[in-house]
């Protein structure tokens, strides 16, 4: 029953995706000037449109080099194909607007050509997802100091790295990766600390190109630990788990590890139990392993619950998932959605972070967000 419902919600989603695609078709070829280049953009338009279709069906398939191939167009597509729906839409809501009310001025219509408006919007959108595409591939390393009153014995100060939403797979793959890998060994971090979507959801081209060997090469003396996410749930959880757990990335899964004196409390993904029916530990049971006298860290993927943590008394609770909503205007839902969705926020004895991600899930584009690593120096008083 699960599957039909899946296919269901797919296919009305590849619909709907192809009706809106054929609106910007549609609004895009009637503005060309000749039979020719009609041609050639209904050519280029659609076997860019349907290669994200493609990509997702050929993920199920064993042939990953085709499939890298087709996923990294169709993906890209995405972020052209969002802005000029965008940018097409205002245009029409400004014309529909004009007929009743005769808003725009007779010169600007005597300008604005159905072709030098194509021209505009194909410039526009192309620059802007280049942008994006560029932004993307350079995080920044966010510093922040954290003041933590508890004693450590031996340690006056700690420095934890954190990276989340890697997203690796298709899209994020080994170079990627590398880059990842050496900003982080960079940090000289005693800690590194993976907040989640680690994996994008497919394990197959994480294993097809040993990604796994690519992150064993992280040097952190007190561990590399990490907690599940969405996307490892979307796929195999115990599957991304079992594999990452062989190159040294340690899974902190609903419990409490002690690392010199610092607690990791790490949790499961809240939507665990939408596919495995097992709902994850409540933060009273966890916290039942946790000596308050010591500091205490919570990796959650998800920033939720965080009033609770702040009752409990942790000292510092990392996130992520939100991505800062990677795409503009989706920054607006993320904060609508999430209490707190990036940066920094103290509350009561709690300092309370949430990152907007290293990776990107979908287009490889990030436009009104900065993919970051951030470095927290705790200080011990």
């Amino acid at each position: 029953m699960k599957n039909i419902y899946f296919v269901i919600i797919i296919s009305v989603i590849s619909v709907i995706y192809l009706l809106l695609n054929a609106y910007v078709y549609h609004r895009a070829s009637v503005a060309l000037p000749n039979k020719m280049a009609r041609n050639t953009f209904a050519v280029l338009f659609w076997l860019c449109s349907v290669s994200f279709l493609i990509g997702q069906f050929l993920e199920r398939t064993p042939w990953v080099n085709l499939t890298t191939v087709i996923s990294g167009i169709g993906s890209v597509w995405l972020a052209l194909f969002f802005y000029a729906f965008l940018f097409v839409l205002v245009i029409d809501i400004f014309a529909l607007l004009h007929r009743l009310t005769s808003l725009l001025p007779v010169s600007f219509l005597e300008i604005a050509t159905p072709f030098r408006l194509f021209v505009v919007v194909a410039v526009s959108t192309i620059s802007l997802v280049t942008a994006g595409y560029i932004n993307a591939r350079y995080p920044t390393v966010n510093e922040y100091e954290v003041r933590i009153n508890k004693q450590v014995a031996g340690k006056k100060q700690l420095t934890v790295a954190l990276a989340t939403d890697i997203h690796m797979g298709y899209v994020i793959g080994n170079n990627r990766l590398s880059d990842l890998v050496a900003s982080l060994n960079a940090i000289e971090a005693d800690v590194i600390i993976f907040g989640g979507d680690l994996i994008d959801h497919n394990m197959v081209p994480v294993t097809y190109h040993n990604m796994g060997e690519i992150l064993s090469q992280l040097q952190a003396p007190l561990g590399v630990w990490a907690v599940t996410g969405n996307h490892e749930y979307i796929g195999n959880a115990e599957s991304a788990v079992d594999y990452l757990s062989r190159y040294g990335i340690q899974f902190v899964r609903d419990t409490v590890v002690n690392v010199q004196g610092i607690q990791l409390v790490g949790r499961e993904d809240a939507q665990k139990i939408n596919f495995t029916q097992v709902n994850r530990k409540s933060l009273e049971t966890i916290f039942e392993q946790v000596d308050s006298k010591l500091p205490i860290i919570v990796i959650d993927h998800q920033p939720l619950e965080q009033d609770r943590v702040v009752a409990l008394g942790a000292d510092l609770m990392v996130s992520g998932h939100t991505h800062q909503g990677q795409l503009w205007p989706f920054k607006i839902l993320t904060k609508l959605i999430y209490k707190i969705e990036d940066g920094l926020v103290q509350k009561d004895n709690t300092h309370l972070y949430v990152s907007p991600g290293y990776g990107t899930w979908g287009p490889p584009v990030r436009i009104g967000n900065r993919p970051e690593i951030a470095v927290f120096r705790l200080i011990f008083d």
